[in-house]
């Protein structure tokens, strides 16, 4: 599978495009146009993307940001899409567009929060160092099989479980035993893996996890169309996404 279109979104008045050199390293993988959803981009950012040889194209749309970015995404038939946003105030409950996007697409989604200024955050591409969240549900699989498509630029890996309730001896030696399984599916695709087992609340752990290996993004699965129970308590990765300065990846 390759990534040869990714659809990048943003509602920042002042937009930095600082993301976009992180995103530069999908070149590997097939990226051959950008397409984007903002203010006309700037001259000298066009001729540093076509440096890399790829094409900028800006497009437009009608309604709410999350509805031009879902109608614009299949529109073009893009393969990602980039949410470079501005954090909202008013916390989880009020709704947020990056918890709409979650909700809604059906395609990967990385979600970038920036203030429109320059960042303290580590000059590193963005697959530098990954923390992938697992569960062994279909959603942390398919987020799994992702990682595979995106093994050239990625350069480590940490798998992390995080433990909800108390295990027997006998089901955390099993647990170990999945996890060192995985790890070396990762050592044999050629990506320097890690496996590591937290306890506590999903979300808190795995945003602990990532301040703990300096992580760059955060990759998750996440289910289609939540229960009663997840739009109330907010599924994991709505949660980090809304809580985390890093970049999050959301495989649905």
């Amino acid at each position: 599978m390759e990534i040869k279109k990714v659809l990048f979104a943003t509602n920042l008045k002042e937009p930095t495009y600082n993301l976009f050199e992180g995103l530069l390293r999908i070149k590997r993988i097939g990226l051959e146009e950008i397409i984007l959803l903002s203010h006309s981009p700037s001259d000298d950012l066009r001729e540093r993307l076509s440096k890399h040889g790829i094409n900028l194209r800006r497009v437009e749309g009608l309604g709410s940001l999350v509805s031009r970015i879902l109608d614009s995404a299949q529109r073009e038939d893009v393969s990602l899409i980039v949410a470079n946003l501005k954090r909202e105030k008013g916390g989880f409950f009020r709704g947020s567009i990056a918890k709409s996007l979650i909700r809604n697409t059906h395609l990967p989604l990385l979600i970038a929060y920036e203030d429109g200024k320059e960042t303290s955050r580590p000059k590193k591409g963005i697959f530098d160092t990954v923390v992938l969240a697992t569960d062994w549900s279909a959603p942390a699989q398919r987020a799994l099989n992702y990682i595979m498509v995106l093994k050239d630029i990625i350069g480590v890996l940490d798998m992390v479980y995080v433990l909800n309730e108390k295990l027997t001896v006998r089901d955390i030696r099993e647990l170990k035993v999945r996890l060192d399984h995985i790890r070396k599916i990762c050592l044999g695709e050629k990506i320097d893996a890690e496996s590591h087992i937290y306890a506590g609340k999903t979300p808190e752990e795995i945003l602990l996890a990532a301040k703990d290996y300096k992580a760059t993004a955060i990759v998750m699965g996440t289910g289609s169309k939540g229960t009663i129970k997840e739009i109330f308590s907010g599924s994991a990765s709505y949660r980090v996404a809304e809580k985390t300065s890093l970049p999050v990846l959301i495989i649905p």
